[in-house]
């Protein structure tokens, strides 16, 4: 009976793996699509805005400003609406509190009637901006001209800073002189706390604007201007006009995951460099860190300020350029453009729907039981078919997660090992291809302009696919540690009096496992020395492969199967530790904003160097076995 099973199983076995093999096929011309949509975009642009420039224009002379800024690598300017505070910095209005006003009116021994008790007084400077009609747009009936000493000034009736910041409108001239000096223009969108309710008038004009070279949206601020009623209506009416929005790294104003689905997704990725906050050597570095390896296709540069203009100038444009010459050859400065939308067909989507069930079953089986297995991969099943079937964008990205939390378990824990060296070979070769399988099914759950652009909440599981499959790999090879099965040392372990040691140990384990949940992910620090390395690993490999996969993790996972059948607590002890390179791994491949071709090297060294760290790390335990232990 025991024998039909085995036998049975086996032939299960079998026609499940066809089917992981059919999946595989139907989802690589998916994979493959999104891997050339990356590669055929490969231009970038830098930005500057025009505020921190203008300083400079009213210090050095125009032209030659321009002409170092262009050499420099300048593609495009971000201009801003102007408002009265704008225009109070760049000397084109004289803005009066209304106490100072009354004031200067006791002196003059001037008398006006009717003055609010609290507002802003405007007095015009120049006519290069359209003033007194977009006061008036902008404020109708608070706005009122007044004669004083035979001049006109405009008070506003209301909070003076509020006032200050409501966007007037979109200085055309600025523009079209930007233009003339071969610049490309960003219109920063407003934030939605400064608009009051005539301010569709500036939103008007974003749409009458758009031209060749004016043709992306940069949103300013915590609130996209129409948040939150009408973020869907003024994206929709700007896709119509062909622009473009760039999302910044790191901030995502409200209402912008809205505002981007609204432009289908018609996103470019920017970084924000401040040069004040680095070192010239190392903002070089995050910026073409950025272009790289985190599909950013747009550098907002944000100039040096803390010196005199000529400094400050010369700064600037030797680290644009350093930039510009660091940057790997085959990316291209220039017009920066969406990435090609690409959308996952019928056929990958049946492929990775019963591809990911069959492998929940084999891996589940595997590490549990049956029983375990037909219950998880009907819950695969279900989850697939609500995210395809009934759109159900969340039950994807459980799936999703699912997979990548299964993926490292599977592979990390061997069925069985052959001794010796091709045992050791075979088992490792065995967990890099259920990884990829794994791998491959996650990037094409998870497919779209909006994972590639980093729009929205992403893949939301990583601190997840840190932790779970190494407490889980801890619970499945314990019972090798204590050499016994792992209910009965439950309930002594729960019947045993605490002490003092205990309370330590358990501080210290957790103390352990928050540093290394907290040292992953975009947030993680490391010393410098580790920095140090991991920069010149770059410079050596173009893209470093991961500490903890080759220099921990593989290492420790080939020494595992080598030592396994001779000293299993010892195995099973490096088998967790062996966990962290497998789901290192997986993770590269959810951070789904970064190139498939980055990820791929990245892995590919680490699977190399960890094999070769691993097998010196096998002679000196052969060593030591040999010489010392026995």
């Amino acid at each position: 009976m025991v024998e039909s099973n085995k036998e049975g199983m086996k032939h299960v076995k079998k026609w499940l793996l066809i089917i992981i093999a059919l999946s595989l096929v139907l989802i690589a011309p998916a994979v493959g699509k999104r891997h050339q949509v990356e590669w055929d975009n490969r231009t970038y642009e830098m930005i500057m805005p025009y505020d921190e420039i203008e300083a400079w224009l009213q210090e050095e002379k125009e032209e030659d400003v321009w002409k170092q800024l262009k050499e420099a690598g300048l593609t495009t300017v971000s201009v801003e609406a102007e408002t009265l505070e704008s225009l109070g910095k760049s000397g084109r209005v004289l803005l009066i509190e209304m106490s100072e006003f009354k004031r200067m009116l006791i002196f003059a021994n001037e008398n006006v009637a009717h003055l609010p008790s609290r507002g802003l007084v405007v007095y015009p400077l120049d006519e290069t901006f359209p003033l007194v009609s977009s006061l008036e747009a902008m404020f109708g009936d608070d706005v009122q001209a007044t004669q004083a000493n035979g001049k006109t000034y405009y008070i506003i009736e209301g909070n003076a800073k509020k006032i200050k910041r409501v966007p007037l409108g979109y200085d055309e001239m600025k523009i079209a002189h930007l233009i003339e000096q071969g610049l490309m223009v960003v219109l920063r969108i407003p934030d939605a706390r400064d608009m009051n309710e005539a301010s569709v008038h500036v939103l008007q004009q974003i749409e009458a604007l758009k031209n060749e070279h004016t043709s992306k949206l940069l949103p300013t601020g915590e609130e996209v201007a129409g948040y939150p009623t009408d973020v869907t209506k003024w994206g929709e009416v700007w896709k119509e006009a062909g622009y473009a929005l760039l999302s910044t790294e790191f901030y995502e104003a409200k209402g912008l995951t809205a505002l981007a689905k609204a432009m289908d997704m018609h996103v470019v990725r920017l970084h924000s460099l401040n040069l004040e906050q680095r070192k010239p050597n190392e903002a070089v570095d995050v910026a073409i860190r950025a272009i790289k390896e985190r599909n950013i296709r747009a550098l907002f540069i944000r100039p040096y300020t803390s010196e005199e203009i000529a400094q400050n100038i010369e700064k600037t444009v030797s680290v644009m350029k350093q930039i510009v010459q660091h940057m790997p050859s085959h990316y291209t400065l220039g017009k920066s453009e969406p990435f090609a939308p690409i959308e996952r067909s019928s056929i990958a989507t049946i492929g990775f729907v019963i591809g990911a069930t069959a492998f929940v079953f084999l891996a589940v089986r595997s590490l549990v039981s049956p029983m375990m297995a037909s219950l998880a991969a009907g819950g695969a099943l279900i989850l697939g078919m609500a995210g395809t079937v009934l759109a159900i964008d969340l039950a994807l990205k459980a799936l999703a997660l699912l997979v990548a939390i299964i993926t490292p378990i599977y592979a990390s824990k061997p069925s069985s090992v052959q001794e010796g060296w091709r045992g050791t070979f075979m088992a490792y070769g065995r967990a890099i291809a259920i990884s990829f399988v794994g791998i491959s099914w996650i990037v094409t759950m998870l497919y779209g302009n909006e994972y590639m652009a980093y729009v929205g909440e992403g893949f939301r599981g990583v601190k997840l696919v840190y932790v779970v499959p190494l407490v889980a790999m801890v619970v499945l090879v314990l019972p090798w540690i204590i050499r016994e099965p792992l209910l009965p040392f439950m309930k002594r372990l729960w019947k045993h009096p605490i002490t003092v040691g205990h309370v330590v140990l358990s501080l210290i384990i957790f103390a352990l496992l928050a540093y290394y949940v907290l040292r992953s992910g975009n947030t993680g620090t490391a010393s410098a020395l580790e920095l140090a390395a991991r920069q010149k690993l770059e410079e050596w490999l173009y893209v470093r492969p991961r500490t903890k996969e080759f220099l921990l993790g593989f290492p420790a996972y080939l020494l595992a199967l080598f030592v396994i059948n001779k000293q299993k607590q010892l195995g099973a002890i490096l088998l967790v530790v062996g966990t962290i390179g497998w789901l290192s791994m997986i993770n590269t491949f959810t951070h789904l904003h970064i190139p498939l071709f980055i990820s791929f090297v990245r892995t590919m060294y680490s699977l190399g160097l960890g094999l070769f760290i691993g097998i010196a790390l096998i002679y000196v335990y052969k060593w030591v076995w040999k010489k010392v232990i026995r």
